[in-house]
């Protein structure tokens, strides 16, 4: 044991400046991350914010069972799964798509350009996205006068952001749009990799662009791919709280409420910290579950996991 531990310091030593630049996320992380995890003990108790969590009375499961037993708090949790779902099993895979199309292009400038076009809606905040889709969508902008010059002056004009039934599709798209492009960076990263006399030998055997794409590139990335899946599965209860609360409206909120806006509007809008801080902490533990679950299901399957 003294060995190991003066290997340790060993090493250590000899490390020191990779130590030092390491030194200030590992403070950020018990900062921000680990150390306001002592306020978990706040979905067991009644919290009183004059009382503090050591004098707050503790109700046990109390605000679990709530979480079960009320219906808006159910319906939210049914939003979040279906909205994450969709976006995973439908985004994703466009993700790979558009990355393969650009690992295709052979002319530089335009696949440049395509890149460049494609990035650029991550730069922007949900807000402002959100707001883009209002200006587009209102009852006198570019989308109704576009239905006007179609169908016709009679043409009712009509806001479908101000409609329930709209907004699964208005999340997956704008998700689409603004994160399409980012998202392609790790697999166009991933193909790079990818050793070229495998195309070589391909095309000695006589395999088309399409064919290479599916016998070599796809096997290439597979790894990644199957990492970036696990991830998003993982975060399949946590929805995007910036764009939801951007897109929703008077018309769409009680019927579009998600964990996440849950949990803001229980615990600082209406004060009820205990029962969106068990809300959270249940979240969180369900999200666990799900990355181990699937993680399982990768190992056995394709032999590849995060660990």
């Amino acid at each position: 044991m003294a060995k190991k531990s003066g290997d340790l310091w060993k090493r250590i030593k000899h490390n020191r400046l990779l130590y030092v630049l390491l030194s200030g996320a590992v403070v950020w992380a018990i900062v921000f991350e680990y150390a306001p995890m002592v306020g978990i003990v706040m979905a067991f108790q009644d919290y009183d914010i004059f009382k503090g969590v050591f004098g707050s009375p503790f109700v046990g499961m109390k605000h679990f069972v709530e979480i079960i037993e009320t219906p808006a708090l159910s319906h939210a949790v049914v939003n979040t799964l279906l909205y994450s779902g969709v976006k995973l099993v439908l985004g994703f895979p466009l993700t790979i798509v558009l990355a393969l199309l650009l690992n295709e292009l052979r002319f530089m400038l335009f696949k440049r350009i395509v890149q460049t076009i494609s990035y650029m809606p991550h730069f922007l905040s949900w807000i402002a996205v959100a707001s883009l889709a209002y200006s587009f969508f209102e009852l006198y902008g570019p989308f109704n006068d576009l239905r006007m010059s179609i169908f016709g002056s009679g043409t009712e004009r009509t806001n479908i952001l101000m409609e329930p039934d709209n907004f699964l599709g208005l999340i997956f798209f704008s998700s689409v749009y603004k994160e399409i492009g980012w998202s392609t960076i790790i697999f166009l990263a991933a193909m790079a990799g990818v050793d070229p006399q495998l195309y070589e030998a391909a095309k000695v055997d006589g395999c088309s662009r399409l064919k290479q794409v599916f016998y070599v590139t796809l096997p290439g990335i597979l790894p990644t791919i199957m990492i970036v899946f696990i991830l998003q599965a993982g975060g399949i209860l946590n929805a995007n709280f910036e764009q939801i609360i951007g897109f929703q409206n008077l018309y769409t909120q009680k019927d579009t409420e998600v964990i996440n806006t849950i949990v803001y509007k229980y615990g600082l809008q209406q004060g009820k910290f205990s029962l969106a801080t068990a809300f959270g902490l249940a979240q969180g533990v369900c999200s666990f579950l799900i990355l181990y679950a699937v993680n399982k299901l990768a190992k056995k399957t394709s032999r590849i996991g995060i660990w």
